[in-house]
């Protein structure tokens, strides 16, 4: 009995080993069967009969979820750097390379009188390292500014004011070379405070490189003629009457005194002369005459010619 049991156990578990070997190699084919139907990844949801697989949903699902990177993103700024830059963009860099900085110079006055004109002055000069003697001796007594701004080969300045007649004395247009000056005569026309506008511009090709490049706003305080009576008397140089007159007091009064001195010089001189031949001369008494026709000397013992 014990040998057949043996027998018995071992004929089952040699079934049992050729049972595993054969689910396997079943499972074996299956997986092979499916790689050769769907591929290596095989997809989550197998179409079935009723509902058969179509193209489109394996083209959106396989269709890329990021843009290439050569086609620009709506997020993106900027030009990108394969594309020419546009007329505007060269004229922007360009304008970065004239543009450097300079200083201007001016002196407006601060007051003026209506119809008496006066004369503006500007110069401005490139770069800002030193400051060129020019721009500290502008024409006029009214203290001189000195300010930076961008300065470029070619410059335009204007120069306008309401109630203020303008009268350019120089090109609007010119080349900044060393040191270049603007002048203009400014007459006022009514009273009150008038304001002069004072604009600087860089040009290029006939282009403003900014539409306000240096602008500044100056204040005169324009007062009205005083009366003619006072005009009249202004014209009169009180001072250099009065001194005329001393003058001419002095110089009559010098004249008088010398004519003075010499007639009492003369005088002194001839009284003089006379005291002294009167002093020195003989006592000579007159001649008489005698009997027979000669004179005598009366008292001197002299006897007369004969």
């Amino acid at each position: 009995m014990g040998t057949i049991d043996r027998a018995h156990g071992v004929t089952r578990l040699g079934l049992l080993i050729t049972a595993g070997v054969v689910l396997a190699a079943l499972a074996v084919s299956v997986l092979a069967l499916r790689a050769e139907l769907y591929g290596p990844d095989p997809p989550d949801v197998i179409p079935t009969m009723s509902e058969p697989a179509t193209s489109e949903p394996a083209a959106t699902s396989a269709a890329p979820t990021s843009r290439p990177s050569s086609t620009p993103t709506q997020g993106e700024t900027g030009p990108p750097t394969s594309r020419e830059p546009t007329s505007r963009e060269r004229y922007e860099q360009a304008a970065r390379r004239e543009l450097e900085q300079g200083l201007v110079a001016y002196n407006p006055p601060a007051q003026a009188r209506v119809q008496e004109d006066f004369e503006v002055t500007v110069r401005v000069q490139r770069g800002t390292v030193t400051v060129s003697p020019s721009l500290r001796s502008l024409p006029g007594t009214a203290p001189v500014i000195i300010e930076k701004l961008p300065v470029g080969t070619y410059m335009r300045a204007e120069l306008r004011g309401s109630g203020l007649d303008v009268q350019p004395l120089s090109d609007k247009f010119q080349l900044i070379d060393g040191v270049t000056e603007w002048a203009w005569r400014v007459t006022p026309q009514t009273d009150g405070v008038r304001t002069l506008r004072l604009t600087l511009v860089v040009e290029l090709n006939d282009l403003p490189l900014s539409s306000r490049t240096f602008e500044r706003a100056i204040a005169v305080d324009v007062e009205k003629q005083p009366p003619w009576y006072k005009r009249a008397w202004g014209l009169l140089d009180v001072a250099g009457v009065v001194t005329a007159i001393v003058i001419a007091a002095i110089l009559g009064s010098a004249k008088l005194a010398r004519v003075w001195w010499v007639r009492r010089k003369v005088d002194e001189e001839a009284g003089g002369e006379d005291s002294g031949t009167a002093a020195d001369a003989p006592d000579v008494s007159a001649p008489t005459a005698t009997a027979d026709g000669k004179s005598t000397a009366a008292a001197n013992g002299n006897q007369p010619n004969p």
